[in-house]
């Protein structure tokens, strides 16, 4: 049998081969693979000239079209699904995660946030993975198609990268379906945002590919030995909605079987309405090349898993009612071809950063290497490792980590980046890839601008590059507003009211069972006191040692250098405030934070904000606790020990609008008024003409809300911008029923020596809470 197929199939393959294959073909016709023809006359092919093409339309790449439309370029998005958002989209329903949740004052800000404060407000269902829905991909489709100079090919799937030579993209060749259509797309500059590095691979990028080992970048998270096949897989989602009724389900014979909750060890599946990241197949399916096998397997986990949820779970009955609503058939892929740049981030650049010049954007995630296996190695369900071994300090990421090394004219962003094993790990995340995207997207419209490749930008005009995306509200850790053309950075700034620092009490306490630190801003030369709010279980005073510690950024407890010691005693069964006596002269207008040893037996008044309310915690406040050997880990989602401090600080002064960047770094660099309405005027050192207010409103860039039709309560709602012209004050512009973080309001030129904003209403708060303002005259900026 098997013999007489193989013979017919050798026969048919000489019938269609004909002996004059090599020969030239005639008029309307190309060789076939097989040495046939293909028909030409039946293939419509166009050319499409850019000066950016971007392939790949996730969050990643959408952002960095977007960007780069926004700076002048003429950009192609090719994406090959019907949809903008990849992974996050409503075909995979990853919600891009919340990176809060991880690390401290740490949320992506930039377009980012433009989509999902937009998708917040106007979206029913909550910010959960399984359930993203449409209302998503038409915020990201919406804001595509908002820009003149962008321009989308959707359905569009890349087949060849066509070289000039050896490092120079020619073209890239898509295929629309639907249209049956052929496209060149053609271009000085490449986007990579594919996931795979896809585009890089075709063109002969260099590229890694599985896990270093420990020792090629000294990194203690690293295996011993080198690994050629990455380990973390794919996964898919489901959604289930209640019915109102008994729903019945029954598990295809070819789905898996989790009949027992031993089944599931270590797999929480107590809310069944959305699907679970854990649904996970990699190994030893290669996650590239095997991808069709990888998402039969996980459908396969997936139904096995419903199945035990409706029929073996011994919660049961609460999914009685429930039934599948969705089930993804487009994998959440981890993995990727990983680029090589002129800079590869590593562990060491997660867990003790540096400042890079050419820095365009920045990561926070843990180093977050899933367990290889996934939900197939059942006795061995993944988990989250010490904050010793996988915390993270928010890291710069360089454009040098975001092209490649040896083809010239091709950038990266998302998945493919330049970095380790264990640094990809943390940068893979959909939040970070938005922002790269940002980061690279400007930066290739700044390519077009100078007329230079990736490379020389880096080493040429990295200043004009930070100046362009601090600009667009995006965050580079260690980098402050240098831009020339912002009228208001010498402007003299004062405010109606100035709220001091205050930490909110507490009645509740966390014991004193590990090291455990509150960093603060210091505004002023002098720090005469601090006094912890304590209580004692103990029957016997305590003396405590309190240490003192400059910090250089907020999120960083890195020094481990006391500037100075206090020592007080603890009463025995005692509630109150304790004072310790420091009388030091600091650095005004920089971070401080004081750390107390473990001491069983006394606790610290601690405070947690509440969900989605208005923040009460201080913004530019740490609380931390030393839960290695080493390594602080910062409490998430705005916390607080209960301390006082003499003399009262003033960290958020109205001055703070113009120097620094918006959000809390190196200083709060955040104004908050006492109370509403809150008056700010900005005085010019003389008149300038002008026609734009750019401003920072704060939407928490420490915590990130899930719920659905949702605006940030501590954004300004209401606002008035008055500009003083020959001494009197005139309307400008101004806004009612914002919820948008930020805002660029543009007016016929005026000459003025004057800029008042009035904030009359927030969405909920009762403080007035700002960032940034900037002035622009857009004739010269």
């Amino acid at each position: 049998m098997n013999f007489r197929r193989r013979t017919l199939f050798e026969s048919l393959l000489a019938w269609l081969t004909p002996a004059s294959a090599s020969q030239a073909q005639p008029a309307g016709r190309r060789p076939g693979a097989l040495g046939g023809y293909i028909l030409t006359n039946k293939e419509h092919t166009h050319r499409a000239e850019f000066d950016v093409v971007v392939a790949g339309g996730g969050i990643a790449g959408t952002c960095a079209a977007i960007a780069a439309a926004r700076a002048g370029a003429k950009v192609a998005l090719v994406h090959e699904r019907s949809m903008l958002g990849g992974n996050s989209s409503s075909e995979v329903r990853l919600y891009p995660e919340v990176s809060t949740n991880h690390n401290v004052w740490s949320k992506e800000m930039g377009i980012l946030e433009e989509f999902h404060t937009e998708e917040r407000k106007f979206n029913h269902e909550p910010y959960i993975e399984g359930l993203m829905n449409s209302q998503w991909d038409l915020v990201l489709y919406d804001r595509c198609v908002r820009e003149s100079n962008l321009t989308l090919f959707l359905n569009t799937t890349v087949r060849e990268v066509e070289m000039k030579d050896p490092s120079t993209i020619l073209a890239l060749h898509g295929v629309q379906l639907g249209s049956e259509r052929k496209y060149l797309f053609t271009a000085p500059l490449f986007i990579d945002a594919t996931g795979d590095g896809a585009i890089g691979f075709r063109a002969g990028a260099d590229f890694h590919w599985g896990m270093e080992s420990r020792s090629q970048y000294n990194e203690p998270e690293a295996p011993e030995s080198p690994a050629p096949q990455p380990q973390m897989g794919s996964t898919l989602f489901f959604r289930a909605r209640d019915a109102g009724t008994p729903l019945e389900f029954r598990r295809p014979e070819w789905a898996a079987s989790f009949p027992t909750e031993a089944d599931l060890a270590g797999r929480n599946h107590s809310r069944f309405d959305g699907g679970y990241w854990w649904i996970e197949v990699g190994l030893p399916h290669h996650q590239i090349d095997a991808n069709e096998q990888i998402k039969h397997e996980a459908l396969r986990q997936l139904l096995g898993v419903w199945d035990h949820i409706k029929n073996h779970c011994p919660n049961k009955a609460r999914a009685a009612n429930y039934g599948l609503d969705f089930v993804s058939f487009w994998l959440y892929k981890r993995e990727a071809r990983r680029l090589l740049g002129d800079y590869i981030l590593t562990q060491h650049d997660l867990q003790d950063p540096k400042v890079h010049a050419d820095s365009i954007a920045f990561g926070c995630w843990y180093i977050d290497v899933h367990k290889p296996g996934g939900i197939m190695a059942r006795s061995k369900p993944n988990t989250k490792p010490s904050w010793e071994a996988s915390g993270t300090i928010p890291y710069g990421i360089p454009l040098r980590a975001c092209y490649s090394r040896n083809i010239g004219n091709l950038l990266m962003a998302g998945r493919p980046i330049s970095a380790s094993y264990v640094a990809f790990s943390s940068t893979r995340v959909l939040r970070t890839g938005a922002i790269v995207g940002q980061g690279v997207g400007v930066a290739a419209a700044l390519c077009r601008r100078f007329d230079c490749s990736p490379r020389e930008l880096a080493a040429r005009h990295a200043s004009e590059l930070r100046r362009t995306l601090l600009r667009e509200d995006c965050f580079l850790p260690g980098w402050t507003n240098e831009d020339p053309a912002d009228l208001a950075r010498p402007a003299t700034v004062n405010a109606s009211s100035e709220a001091a620092l205050q930490f909110q009490e507490s009645s509740e306490f966390l014991k004193l069972d590990l090291p455990t630190a509150q960093l603060f801003p210091v505004s002023t030369a002098m720090l005469q006191t601090v006094e912890l709010l304590l209580r004692s279980t103990l029957d016997r005073a305590v003396p405590v040692t309190l240490g003192l510690r400059a910090a250089d950024f907020v999120y960083d407890f890195r020094s481990t250098a006391d500037l100075a010691t206090a020592t007080a005693t603890v009463p025995p069964q005692s509630t109150g405030y304790i004072r310790f006596e420091f009388g030091i002269t600091l650095d005004p207008q920089r971070f401080y934070y004081v750390h107390v040893p473990a001491i069983p037996g006394l606790e610290w008044a601690h405070h947690m904000d509440k969900p989605d309310q208005p923040a009460v915690s201080p913004t530019g406040c740490t609380a931390a606790r030393l839960t290695g050997a080493t390594r602080w880990e910062p409490l998430r989602n705005s916390q607080h020990f209960c301390l006082r401090l003499t003399p009262t600080q003033r960290p958020y002064a109205a001055e703070n609008l113009v120097q620094g960047t918006s959000r809390p770094d190196r200083w709060t660099n955040l104004y908050v008024s006492e109370t509403l309405p809150a008056t700010i005027d900005l005085t010019l050192p003389q008149s300038q003409t002008m026609d734009t207010v750019q401003l920072i409103f704060d939407t928490d860039v420490n915590r990130h809300s899930r719920q659905p039709l949702f605006v940030y309560p501590d954004c300004v709602k209401t606002y008035e911008i008055q500009a003083r012209v020959n001494g009197i004050w005139q309307r400008v512009a101004g806004e009612t029923g914002n919820y948008l973080r930020r805002r660029v309001l543009k007016f016929a030129p005026i000459r003025t020596d004057a800029i008042r904003l009035t904030i009359q209403e927030t969405n909920g708060a009762k403080q007035a809470r700002i960032y940034e303002v900037r002035l622009y005259n857009s004739a010269s900026a």
